[in-house]
């Protein structure tokens, strides 16, 4: 599949990282969706004349990898499972292929995501003085941190060509720890997580516009979440809430 997705976003107008970053979209309205990999090509194609594609030196599909923090009652998660209106989500994201880290606070406020990061040296058990600094200031406390899960997956950046709209299409999605990197639980490993990042909720995208005629409806789902849920199951954590987006997952990938 990925040779078949280079070959497609070869067909794409490339731009540039500094080109990208000149729409950082740090604070934004999100809008996810989920689909089966298999869906992926043709929906590319249609959003061919819509969209430029990040191109470094010839490469378009970047990988990922993330650690993820929580504290010693899963916080960040409960909160999630909840649908807390405020809430945050801390991460240390490596770039693989470039090899740069930074360590990340999302905040979420009523719809609204509002992300800082600063750098760091890479995925570690414990913080330094600067990363303990940052994290009190984001958090507006200070939390006692424990990793808690890894995940890793490939992406594709699309901007679109008319507006200040990003487009990050997200897959080969999996869950474990710095232990172990791949758990046998794996429930997004066919799932393509495409998340629209725009200013203001704008359903006139043409993004959103296909989405629409393909019946493919927004779906809030999160990687953290269903990475925890992979990890450690309902004898840990409580994810009754989220029932409803695993038996959603679970018939999305049985019916392809």
């Amino acid at each position: 599949m990925k040779e078949t997705l280079t070959t497609l976003l070869h067909q794409f107008h490339g731009i540039s990282l500094e080109e990208l970053s000149r729409a950082p979209l740090m604070n934004r309205t999100d809008e996810k969706f989920a689909f089966h990999l298999s869906d992926l090509p043709e929906i590319l194609t249609l959003m061919m004349p819509f969209y430029d594609v990040l191109n470094m030196e010839g490469k378009v599909i970047f990988a990922y990898t993330s650690q993820y923090f929580d504290n010693e009652e899963y916080r960040f998660f409960n909160d999630h499972h909840r649908a807390i209106p405020h809430r945050f989500k801390v991460r240390i994201r490596t770039y693989l292929d470039s090899n740069a880290s930074f360590l990340e606070v999302k905040e979420k406020i009523k719809g609204r995501t509002d992300k800082k990061r600063i750098s760091i040296g890479g995925f570690t058990e414990q913080f330094g003085d600067e990363a303990k600094s940052f994290l009190q200031t984001r958090l507006h406390e200070n939390v006692h941190l424990k990793p808690v899960m890894v995940n890793s997956y490939r992406r594709i950046t699309l901007m679109n060509k008319t507006s200040e709209e990003r487009l990050t299409i997200d897959f080969d999605i999996t869950n474990g720890t710095l232990d172990a990197p791949e758990v046998d639980n794996q429930s997004l490993s066919e799932v393509v997580i495409a998340e629209l990042k725009q200013p203001k909720l704008n359903r006139t995208s043409p993004f959103y516009k296909l989405m629409k005629e393909k019946q493919i409806r927004p779906f809030r789902i999160s990687k953290f979440c269903f990475g925890m849920m992979d990890l450690y199951g309902n004898d840990i954590i409580k994810s009754n809430h989220f029932k409803t987006k695993r038996l959603f997952i679970k018939k999305l990938t049985k019916n392809a």
